[in-house]
């Protein structure tokens, strides 16, 4: 993630002070977002997507609907916020794995944790993020590809090390990717945290699954 940089102290002369309009708090206006954010991706989870209107949003975040357009424009702007943060928290826990030196194995074994543990505690924008994509508009959506396309590049990237280095089997490694991708992925469909066990002990067996295999000797 790229640092603030605070732009060069220029040499001329200070420009006159403008007007300042109303206190921002900052924190209160992150807080309000963060809590919108939560209740449309419940709803748009207990209801579907195109059911969810912003009168409905308002609502459930305890806001009257004209205090809800001053943090948030449409439902499109939460969509699209929900898909960045989804990528966005996905890349940089591997990015940090991968910068922390782990092995392959290991690297691998933190995706499925990580997509289990946003299965468990964010159920709502997990579904957003994998059913509703093609709602956001073509900007966002091209973005989003993006960060997703690299994502898994890193991903193939980590499977090739592995294989590279005599650590996993020789095999396509778009296709292994995407065989674990989809393993763990697809929880948001079946994982139910009042039935199962807890994320991180169901991502170690679809882990230790995947990475030994099913047959206990050759067909």
């Amino acid at each position: 993630m790229a640092k603030n940089v605070a732009p060069a102290l220029s040499e001329e002369a200070p420009a006159p002070p403008r007007k300042r309009g109303p206190k921002v708090d900052v924190a209160l206006t992150r807080q309000r977002k963060a809590d919108i954010m939560r209740e449309a991706a419940r709803l748009f989870d207990k209801v579907g997507y195109h059911r969810v209107n912003m009168e409905m949003i308002a609502e459930a975040a305890g806001l009257k609907k004209p205090t809800l357009y001053h943090y948030i424009r449409s439902k499109d702007e939460i969509l699209f916020a929900i898909h960045e943060a989804m990528i966005d928290a996905l890349r940089r826990q591997l990015t940090e794995r991968i910068e922390r030196g782990m092995s392959p194995a290991e690297i691998l074994r933190g995706i499925c944790q990580d997509i289990f543990e946003q299965t468990h505690d964010f159920p709502g924008y997990v579904r957003a993020f994998f059913e509703h994509m093609r709602e956001l508009d073509g900007e966002h959506r091209a973005k989003i590809r993006t960060e997703r396309n690299a994502y898994m590049d890193q991903v193939m990237q980590v499977i090739k090390t592995g294989m590279d280095k005599g650590l996993f089997r020789r095999a396509d490694v778009r296709l292994t990717a995407l065989s674990l991708l989809g393993a763990c992925n697809w929880s948001y469909q079946w994982y139910r945290p009042d039935r199962d066990p807890g994320p991180a002990e169901v991502a170690e067996e679809v882990w230790r699954i995947f990475s030994s295999g099913l047959l206990t000797r050759p067909a």
